[in-house]
């Protein structure tokens, strides 16, 4: 078969000639069976121009990751819980063969002389290898590109919020709150995000920033992803010229970050973003000086920066045995130039709920009313305007 095609299958592997080497396979499997089986077909698939035997895991929606540690183990991590499958390769050259072909579909190389890689596979997926002298065997973690959007009725179900939760969110996101959304790799962050996005108001201009394309919003938005040509702190300083009502940026990582709080803070409002951290408030805060370290301020003027521009933060946890959750969430006040940490919603893992801990300042609250007009403020303690010295913390 790769003989009669033999010019097809030498093109460069753009997704075009992708696909019509998976056209041409499914005929000519066709033609050898003298009829149509789907099952076949996608064997050959894989085994020809695809993942060999892992091809299942990566059209498996539940499947978020795929972590090879050389021939003889490959885990996946399926519902949030890691699983070690059967599968294993007859040697170390038969998943290098694997990997190979997989970097070659993103116009890179992985040899003995560049032993690392880091890739954007054609799907969306990230792929990341290590290979001797680094590492005794290969190792492959693939990070799978999850498009599914859940509703809000879906996530109340599964405890990742309450529903009371879910009306603070709804009316926090469409008045305009600054968020920033932290927790640990593959925790949820950039799901959650794209879920928060649904409560912004379809007339209101949206300019998102990311590596890859991954929130995939509707309505009146202009998506920006980054290149080799155009990186994410670049298209964060043009972003601003696009009269955007709001930015989201997938993740802050670097100068960008600063580029994004000061638009924050300056009727930008309703921005937001996510970030590596093992919680929402000290932790945080490092984390985010440290992206913006090379402003040239002093880490006293960063945090400053930081307290003028941010209301929200948010931390999602994935606890051991699979679950995840909206674990806090605090509002973050200025107390002389240092971040103050107010408590609003915390989960109780003891008893397994979420409760409502305090009201948003007196200043907060006063500006949602302004943003939202008419429409007024469910009742809830988080709008009641009644707070607790429970769950104050500075920084």
């Amino acid at each position: 078969m790769i003989q009669k095609h033999r010019d097809l299958f030498l093109d460069p592997d753009s997704q075009k000639s992708l696909d019509r080497q998976e056209e041409v396979i499914r005929q000519e499997v066709r033609s050898l069976l003298g009829r149509e089986d789907p099952e076949t077909e996608t064997y050959a698939i894989d085994q020809l121009i695809g993942y060999k035997d892992l091809g299942p895991f990566f059209r498996d929606p539940e499947v978020t990751d795929i972590l090879i540690n050389g021939p003889d183990q490959v885990y996946i991590e399926k519902n949030n819980r890691p699983i070690r499958t059967d599968i294993k390769f007859g040697s170390g050259e038969e998943v290098m063969k694997i990997l190979q072909m997989a970097v070659q579909k993103a116009n890179r190389k992985i040899d003995y002389n560049s032993p690392l890689v880091d890739v954007r596979l054609p799907d969306g997926s990230r792929l990341n290898a290590v290979i001797v002298p680094n590492c005794p065997f290969p190792a492959i973690s693939i990070r799978k590109f999850v498009r599914r959007s859940f509703t809000g009725e879906e996530l109340v179900a599964q405890a990742f919020l309450s529903g009371e939760m879910l009306e603070f969110f709804r009316y926090a996101v469409r008045a305009g709150c600054n968020m920033i959304i932290s927790g640990a790799t593959g925790c949820g962050k950039t799901t959650f995000l794209r879920f928060l996005c649904s409560f912004i108001p379809g007339d209101e201009r949206i300019v998102t920033i990311e590596d890859t394309f991954e929130l995939n919003l509707t309505g009146h938005v202009v998506p920006l992803q980054s290149s080799r040509q155009m990186d994410v702190g670049s298209l964060m300083v043009n972003a601003l010229r696009m009269y955007p009502r709001r930015i989201i940026l997938g993740e802050f990582r670097g100068p960008e970050t600063f580029e994004l709080l000061q638009a924050m803070g300056t009727g930008h409002m309703g921005s937001m973003t996510t970030g590596h951290a093992n919680n929402a408030r000290h932790d945080l805060v490092q984390r985010l000086i440290r992206a913006m370290i090379r402003s040239g301020m002093s880490d006293g003027e960063l945090t400053r920066h930081i307290v003028s521009a941010i209301d929200l933060t948010v931390f999602i946890k994935k606890y051991r045995d699979g679950a995840w959750c909206v674990s806090e969430i605090n509002e973050v006040s200025d107390n002389q130039g240092r971040p103050e940490f107010t408590e609003i919603y915390r989960f109780n893992r003891i008893s397994n709920r979420h409760e409502a801990v305090n009201s948003l300042s007196p200043a907060l609250l006063e500006r949602l009313r302004d943003e939202l007009g008419d429409e007024k403020l469910p009742d809830i303690r988080p709008f009641s305007g009644i707070k607790s010295p429970r769950g104050v913390v500075g920084v």
